[in-house]
């Protein structure tokens, strides 16, 4: 019999207060969210539940779902986490770094695997303990399996497999994998990165690393896995379908399909069967099914299309992600719609403001509804709808006043709203102009009454508000009022002047330019060198931003940040970054205007990325903080100037003391 569960309409609201000062890096205050959720995993005996987070390693004592410790804060971004049979150590590892086990009991890492080549650090899967224990084991992503001994650290074997294809197949990379319960068998999917298409699945011999069987299977994107048995292989597509193989023979036992775009996920639980999951991105929500009896067991209704899901070994409990929490299912229990949670791992930050009441900070997140955040007690909570709109992705902007705006849109409008109404007070139809539909890449003006935004052929669009006599729809009182023509690539970011009279844009096209927003047309190119020497990861990612007095405009590009002075254009200053920080994305001036705040975008080789604060009138940079494990997105200061929040691509919002360094 199908059980429905839908979402609640319960008030979303969690305390982080017990945990937001766990291993702060050094200058923070405070840390708000727990970053966003890479891998989940039960462990076998059914005591804990961990999460690979953008952060760190969450482990939770699944009876209470309380967090019990927080690991891996020195590297985070933890992609894999696997239990040892015994459930006594838990594997970790990161996407760019080596492995390490802990000793749950002890909070201790015991072993560390380490990596001499670094071209061997990337692209590690998530490892896998074998039945006693005894070995632990990952492949890589290309042609290398590692056996370690997980007490020690201490590499065992190193196997390289054969990578056969045909005369007329080139194989360039081999994810996703599983190994068979007793590792004597890899599976992986064989793919050409040129086409971005799968050939066929591969069965290895992990004694010889030779190929032994071929199974065909088209499916790039996807889930793998073995019987507990190790006598079939099921794997699942993104275009609902399940195709299962006899490993031995070769042949397909059985094919599932017709399930329409669901993003399938096969299960065999250690009792017996195969179910699968079915994420459906065309609707929120997921459906479980025990294919074998072709029956639906359970829908849940939720409040976002993405989501991650995870079976424990048994099959009798379910988590799953859905709009910043963690949802457990337990089968053949009482059915609740409020099923039990864990909240606060939340996905990237986009945008932060303080509010007047110097207590609340309210910031939004990609593809996710804001939260408002009571700072003093690490709470946060859902604005209600007459905050803020509950159904939106939504980007924040603060004017002269301290009113709070915020844009969002869909496939038909961009929208504008102000903090306390629930009704937007601005729609701008986007499909005759074909804006973009990023939020975010429009840009707000201090008075409260422009807004800017790009279309895909890199115009700037201006709109404006004009009060009437008229009592009719204030919507209609928004007009466009300028159209901007001259880039010639994509517009990385626009940024208003505190009066609204000009406007600030920098491309990929290697400009930065400056607006007259009264009379449309463009005043100046400001001047701008394109970097030097072999291009980098996203080099051409750029940032610009006004200062409060609006005598200064700063701009971030590959290596340094530009100053111009904003009446002639010229350049005031240049601000050579150094090695780690070359990317200066995420730019905000002090309230003060005398200093700029820089939040740097990820780039190789860096486990913390860098927020510098620089003295405008030098050059000199007095602070330095370093805790989120990717790019910086924004920043806002409190009122008295006294801490600064910033929210990064890790999920999480750290408010740091500024004290020592702004004399307020």
């Amino acid at each position: 019999m199908e059980t429905t569960i839908t979402q609640t309409t319960t008030p979303f609201h969690f305390d982080d207060s017990k945990v937001c000062n766990w291993t702060l890096p050094e200058g923070a205050i405070a840390r708000l969210g727990r970053g966003s959720v890479s891998d989940m995993e039960f462990s076998p005996d059914g005591q804990y539940f961990a999460v690979g987070s953008s952060i760190g390693l969450w482990m939770y004592q699944l009876s209470t779902l309380s967090p019990i410790a927080l690991w891996e804060t020195d590297r985070g971004s933890i992609h894999g986490v696997t239990f040892s049979p015994d459930s006594r150590w838990i594997a970790s590892t990161t996407l760019h770094e080596a492995l390490r086990v802990w000793d749950i009991q002890n909070k201790s890492c015991i072993a560390e695997m380490e990596f001499k080549e670094k071209r061997d650090r990337f692209g590690i899967t998530k490892p896998v303990f074998s039945a006693d224990g005894e070995r632990l084991v990952a492949f890589k992503e290309h042609n290398k399996v590692y056996v370690w001994c997980p007490r020690t650290g201490t590499k065992m074997r190193e196997i390289e497999i054969k990578l056969n294809g045909t005369e007329n197949e080139t194989i360039n990379g081999v994810y996703p994998t599983c190994f068979s319960p007793d590792i004597s068998l890899l599976a992986g999917t064989c793919y050409d990165h040129r086409n971005r298409t799968a050939d066929f699945i591969a069965l290895w011999d992990m004694e010889t690393g030779e190929q032994v069987a071929r199974l065909e299977w088209s499916k790039r994107w996807g889930a793998i896995c073995f019987s507990p048995c190790g006598r079939f292989l099921a794997a699942g597509s993104l275009e609902g379908k399940i195709h299962v193989w006899n490993v031995e023979s070769g042949s397909l036992t059985a094919s599932y399909s017709d399930y329409g775009d669901a993003q399938m996920t096969p299960y065999y639980p250690s009792g017996g069967g195969l179910i699968a999951t079915m994420v459906f991105p065309s609707e929120p929500k997921i459906e479980v099914w025990d294919l074998e009896r072709n029956e639906k067991m359970v829908t849940f209704e939720k409040g976002s299309k993405q989501s991650s899901v995870r079976f424990s070994d048994d099959g009798t409990q379910l988590a799953y992600t859905d709009d910043g929490e963690i949802k457990f299912w337990t089968k053949e229990e009482p059915v609740s719609e409020l099923l039990p949670s864990i909240k606060g791992h939340t996905r990237t930050v986009s945008s932060l403001v303080y509010a007047t009441d110097e207590k609340t900070l309210v910031a939004t997140y990609w593809g996710w509804k804001a939260l408002f955040w009571d700072v003093p007690r690490r709470r946060g909570q859902r604005p209600t709808g007459t905050d803020l709109p509950t159904s939106q992705t939504l980007y924040l902007y603060q004017d002269n006043e301290s009113k709070i705006y915020a844009t969002g849109g869909d496939e038909d409008f961009l929208r504008v709203w102000e903090n306390g109404n629930s009704e937007s007070i601005a729609e701008i139809p986007i499909h005759e102009i074909k804006l973009t539909q990023i939020t975010g890449s429009e840009a707000f003006a201090p008075t409260g009454n422009r807004l800017a935004g790009t279309d895909r052929d890199y115009n700037i669009y201006v709109w404006g508000y004009k009060e009437t006599s008229n009592s009719g729809d204030e919507k209609e009182t928004w007009k466009l009022h300028a159209h901007l023509t001259g880039h010639t690539e994509y517009i990385e970011a626009l940024a208003f002047s505190p009066d609204a009279k000009q406007l600030a844009s920098i491309s990929r096209d290697k400009t930065a330019r400056l607006w007259d927003v009264e009379a449309g047309e463009q005043i100046m190119e400001l001047p701008l060198t394109p970097p030097s020497g072999p291009r980098q990861y996203r080099s051409y990612d750029r940032g610009i931003t006004f200062s409060p007095r609006g005598d200064l405009i700063a701009g971030g590009q590959w290596g340094e940040i530009v100053l111009w002075n904003a009446p002639d254009g010229k350049i005031f200053m240049t601000i050579p970054q150094p090695e780690g920080n070359q990317r200066p994305i995420t730019l905000c001036f002090s309230p003060c205007g005398e200093y700029l705040l820089s939040g740097s975008w990820w780039q190789g080789g860096l486990q913390k990325v860098p927020i510098r604060l620089w003295k405008v009138a030098t050059g000199e940079n007095i602070a330095t903080f370093s805790g989120h494990t990717t790019d910086v997105q924004c920043f806002a200061f409190n009122p008295d100037c006294t801490v600064l929040a910033s929210g990064g691509h890790d999920g999480v919002i750290f408010l740091w003391d500024l004290k020592p360094y702004i004399n307020s």
